[in-house]
């Protein structure tokens, strides 16, 4: 009996070794979710725990039974482990494709270059406010040295949230933050998708989007489709065994095979719900800078001190700039125009580029400020800019949690109120507060001789817990200094990265 044990206990083993469970979103195949109850799912399990333990006493009593013949059984071991090998094979199958479902499909766009489109003026000042408002919060929330921060992946993860909202108060406060109204935004967003989804020999620019649903509880297809129509993917996985699968699809979107892992995730067994947003942006200079060019130099931190650093310098040709007295809005670009970069730096070395910005809006300039030949003049003069600019890498993780509480949206985090409960379509569901656990980003931007590379990754997670649970834990705000700023913004010139530097080092 114990030779059976270990040959089966080694068959199994090595079937296992054979099954590929790569994930490749370009073959799944839409599926149809059967209605299935969270009470139902209970009583499956129960049933088979049933059979289990029914099918090992029948195993045992054959066993039993034709004990003559187990001699010729491990003479023939070839057959059995074939057996057991395709069975197993066929397990995975079947398991797979009842738990790991693809619930939409489209295209994101596919170009050479950014798309330029004629967007309003409403639209993109509505979302600079977004921008600012929440890059501000951030500043008041965050103590971080260098920092990143990709607004467009908060916009988006928001954007999608905003058709699962069950209170009509936080859809105004959603409302009041994204800015227009939900057809206006989902008619920008595309804009935004056509302008940051391509590809060239020099330049790269994607942003993606993904909605994992747990398996618990059965979505609502409304809310499905609507995320359809802001460019985002929608699964359903088990959360518990097929987590890889969400790690699988952000290291694959960033061109990067271990930029986050499982842990990355912190989910928790109450996670019903996971956004996903991605942002590469690999694109070169235009006025490419020269590595025999570089010096090292002094940069004076906010502190009063000051550290040797490497700075790269080139020269070119801009149009205008912006002079705010005691500090300037200047920008540099990238090939092509697909994108550009937009400099803020106080004019002396002891002022504070936040205390000069507080209650200004960065991300939208003033004509009366732009630098003209003269007063009388009626065109702007071409500036040769000589810049220096610091090398530098910044890898950071952000809790964009204190930056929305920061920003009145307190409720939406709190498990004792219903929030995003439209997201499904479950007779259990009126049982569950669902509400939003985790707004996290995570982000590495690297600036060199080249260009500038960015990765990124904005996530969000709805958790469900009933009425009975406690409430939340205590939350700390801290506050952050930095000496300046730096602003990405796609060809349509929309800011989708903002950060500071302290210390390029």
């Amino acid at each position: 009996m114990n030779k059976i044990k270990e040959q089966f206990k080694k068959d199994f083993e090595e079937s296992n070794k054979k099954v590929d469970l790569t994930f490749d979103v370009s073959k799944l195949q839409l599926n149809e979710e059967s209605e299935v109850t969270f009470e139902e799912i209970k009583r499956k399990k129960k049933n088979k725990r049933r059979i289990i333990i029914f099918s090992t006493v029948s195993a045992v009593t054959v066993l039993t039974v034709v004990g003559i013949s187990l001699s010729q059984m491990l003479e023939i071991n070839t057959s059995v482990t074939t057996m057991k090998r395709n069975l197993s094979l066929n397990t995975v199958a079947i398991a797979e494709s009842n738990t790991f479902k693809k619930l939409n499909s489209f295209s994101y766009p596919e170009n050479s270059y950014g798309i330029r489109n004629k967007v309003t003026d409403s639209a993109v000042s509505a979302y600079n406010n977004f921008t600012n408002e929440t890059y501000h919060s951030l500043v008041d929330t965050s103590k971080k040295d260098n920092m990143s921060y990709a607004s467009i992946g908060l916009y988006s993860i928001m954007n999608e949230l905003y058709g699962a909202i069950s209170r009509e108060d936080l859809k105004n406060q959603f409302d009041n933050l994204l800015g227009l109204n939900e057809n206006t935004r989902k008619s920008f967003y595309k804009s935004v998708m056509e302008a940051n989804s391509f590809i060239n020999e020099d330049n790269t620019t994607q942003l993606k989007n993904a909605a994992f649903f747990n398996t618990v509880f059965n979505h609502s297809k409304e809310y499905v489709d609507n995320l359809t129509q802001l460019y985002c993917e929608a699964y359903k996985i088990d959360f518990k065994t097929e987590a890889n699968k969400m790690v699988e699809w952000v290291n694959k979107a960033v061109y990067s095979d271990g930029f986050i892992d499982e842990q990355f995730l912190n989910m928790s067994e109450y996670t019903q719900l996971y956004y996903l947003s991605t942002l590469y942006f690999k694109n070169a200079w235009k006025e490419k800078y020269l590595s025999e060019d570089n010096i090292d130099d002094d940069f004076f931190l906010s502190n009063g001190s000051k550290k040797t650093v490497k700075y790269m310098k080139h020269s070119y040709m801009c149009e205008e700039y912006y002079d705010y007295e005691s500090y300037i809005s200047i920008r540099d670009y990238y090939m092509n125009g697909n994108a550009s970069i937009t400099y803020i730096v106080p004019k002396k070395i002891d002022d504070d580029i936040f205390a000069l910005t507080k209650n200004k809006n960065i991300f939208e300039d003033k004509i009366e400020n732009r630098v003209k030949v003269d007063p009388g003049a009626d065109y702007y003069r071409a500036v040769l800019v000589n810049l220096q600019t610091p090398k530098f890498k910044v890898d950071i993780e952000l809790d964009l949690k204190n930056t929305l509480i920061n920003l009145g949206f307190a409720d939406m985090f709190n498990d004792q109120i219903d929030s995003f409960s439209k997201a499904f379509d479950d007779p259990s569901a009126p049982n569950y507060n669902f509400y939003l656990a985790q707004m996290k980003q995570k982000n590495e931007v690297e600036f060199n001789e080249d260009g500038t590379i960015v990765k990124s990754v904005s996530f969000g997670s709805v958790e469900a817990k009933d009425t009975s649970m406690g409430p939340p834990g205590d939350e700390i705000d801290v506050k952050l200094n930095q000496p300046f700023i730096y602003i990405v913004r796609d060809c349509n010139d929309v800011p989708i990265l903002v950060g500071h530097i302290d210390n390029p080092q």
